[in-house]
């Protein structure tokens, strides 16, 4: 029974952590190909990178949570970049707002193009249901992780099965992008610490609230063993279906709606939850740093937030993506070797 209740809290934990990754850009197939699939099999290597980090680095953040009673991401940066930790806290409340931008955006994107409603009214009930769930506190986080995430699951088995009864390209008749092993292993730790550093904040605080290591490893290890078959199921359906796909701007949903209109209409709402998941977790995570720091209610921070990312979701999805996502992965490499080098220590 004991084992049971540990294996079911290691679950949510892994849940919660993929919530906070698989967002607008993962769901779409979009990150995936840009990332990998364009450099063909050989991508392989970096997908295993991507995998390995995901599960070591998950680990090691649930691990200083726990150890550090970090409630928010602050005392995780104030432990390991010093005096340095304001300057790194402010670039990392920067990347976490782009992201919500850029979700608020997506949701806008997906209620025009598949309800035909008004992009703005996508962003409002995104924003809504947002601040809703982060009144419930972690457990919110946990639960609606606990159903989207399975959802989503169960659309990559789909998208497999569709895959290898419908379509046999699998090489297709394309030069890919030649790319070296330095080149390889670049992508596998960008794409890796892009998404590691915007899942720190929940992480963290799971950490502190389980407080058992063996339920720690086992979530960080089912978490990111996850995230890996996810990009590996992805990646080769999506490699099933070149040149095809580089025409679309949601590679998947092209996949998808080749095949079924139905399963097209229920991915859309798919990809909408990838959206909200990412959307809940980087906004909890920036209202716990808001509440450790400046004392400032859950609610508050979270409608403010909410507010200033729905307003400059006007953007666009694609302006935000191509302008400001770049600069967000940057501190997410440091990170990921400020971990790597503190955990050596302990």
């Amino acid at each position: 029974m004991y084992k049971n209740h540990k294996l079911a809290a290691a679950v949510q934990i892994a849940f919660a952590y993929v919530g906070t990754v698989v967002g607008a850009g993962f769901a779409s197939g979009q990150e995936v190909m840009g990332f990998f699939t364009i450099y063909g099999d050989n991508s392989l290597w970096a997908i295993l990178i991507s995998s390995f980090l995901f599960v070591y680095i998950g680990i090691q953040i649930l691990l200083l949570g726990m150890e550090l009673g970090a409630s928010s991401f602050k005392k995780l940066m104030d432990t390991m970049f010093g005096f340095l930790s304001p300057i790194v806290s402010i670039y990392l409340i920067f990347a976490m707002m782009v992201i919500n931008m850029a979700m608020l955006a997506g949701a806008g994107a997906v209620f025009q193009e598949f309800g035909k409603m008004p992009y703005i009214v996508g962003v409002i009930i995104t924003a809504l249901i947002a601040i809703v769930i982060i009144g419930y506190g972690i457990k919110g986080v946990l639960s609606i992780n606990k159903i989207l995430i399975t959802v989503i699951l169960a659309f990559q088995f789909i998208i497999v099965f569709i895959t290898l009864f419908n379509r046999y390209n699998f090489k297709g008749q394309i030069s890919f992008i030649q790319a070296g092993p330095i080149h390889l292993i670049k992508q596998g730790i960008s794409y890796a610490s892009f998404n590691i550093i915007l899942s720190t904040g929940v992480l963290a605080k799971l950490g502190h609230e389980f407080k058992d290591r063996d339920t720690l490893v086992m979530g960080g290890l089912i978490g990111g063993c996850i995230l890996g078959f996810m990009l590996l199921v992805l990646h080769f359906c999506l490699l099933a279906h070149i040149p095809d796909i580089f025409d679309y701007e949601i590679p998947v949903l092209y996949i998808i709606s080749d095949n079924s209109w139905f399963f097209s209409i229920l991915y859309s709402f798919v990809v909408w939850g990838a959206i909200l998941t990412t959307l809940v977790g980087n906004l909890y995570s920036m209202t716990s740093f808001f509440h450790d720091r400046f004392g400032i209610n859950h609610l508050i921070s979270a409608t403010l937030i909410v507010c200033s990312a729905s307003f400059l979701s006007t953007l666009g999805f694609s302006s935000i993506v191509n302008t400001l996502y770049p600069i967000v992965g940057l501190i997410g490499v440091i990170f990921i070797v400020a971990v790597f080098f503190y955990t050596r220590k302990l």
